[in-house]
């Protein structure tokens, strides 16, 4: 498994390069719903995609499931995964920059929000910063004008924060992995209450002038 920045340019381009190394990518994916199935072609492509699904399909439905049953083995051998993301507006470019520097606290970064642990931070921003690799710095480019950091919890959740390239906006796309055997509706539940604390603890809407969407 590789990560790569958003976007497709970014997804293509790796895949491709895998290609070349004799590597073969079998999928491809972003958050936005985009899916590359193979190598066909380096790109999100709703053709491929129905033909992959269309198997799938066939190969449930023979066995006497639906997807929904299929979908919910999956999480019943992994865990419920729940997600919460959405956006601040945001007009003052300046502000954005201003809540990365807070997070990044001199390059002293935090352990833990509210009671929840940090197990890893990846910054994308400059200067970069990686906690998981032997130089702390990331493998991925870093960008001072279009700041990223990741951050992931002990518990499981994933939490990624970015300014909009093109809208007025702060984006934060937040996701947790439930234990085997937990309930959808508890997983929810948790995120609601943990998405309310990493959002108020990181970026401070009131203080920063944030505007709920």
């Amino acid at each position: 498994f590789e990560d790569t920045l958003t976007g497709f340019k970014w997804i293509g381009t790796r895949a491709a390069e895998l290609g070349r190394e004799g590597y073969i990518s079998l999928f491809a994916y972003e958050e936005a719903i985009g899916f590359c199935c193979g190598d066909i072609v380096s790109d999100k492509d709703g053709l491929t995609a129905i033909g992959v699904m269309s198997e799938l399909i066939m190969s449930v439905y023979e066995k006497g499931g639906n997807l929904g049953q299929h979908m919910q083995s999956l999480y019943d051998k992994y865990g419920e995964f729940c997600s919460n993301n959405g956006y601040f507006f945001c007009y003052d470019p300046s502000t954005i920059q201003k809540i990365f520097v807070d997070m990044r606290n001199g390059g002293k970064y935090f352990t833990h929000v509210g009671t929840y642990e940090v197990e890893s931070i990846r910054d994308l921003g400059f200067p970069g910063y990686d906690s998981t690799t032997d130089d702390k710095k990331p493998t991925l480019p870093i960008s001072d004008s279009s700041p990223m950091m990741s951050i992931r919890f002990t518990n499981g959740t994933v939490a990624q924060f970015r300014g909009s390239g093109t809208e007025p906006k702060f984006k934060f796309y937040i996701e947790m992995r439930g234990e085997q055997g937990v309930s959808r509706e508890d997983v929810k539940r948790d995120l609601e209450v943990m998405s309310r604390v990493l959002l108020e603890e990181l970026l401070h809407p009131c203080a920063n002038g944030l505007e709920e969407a």
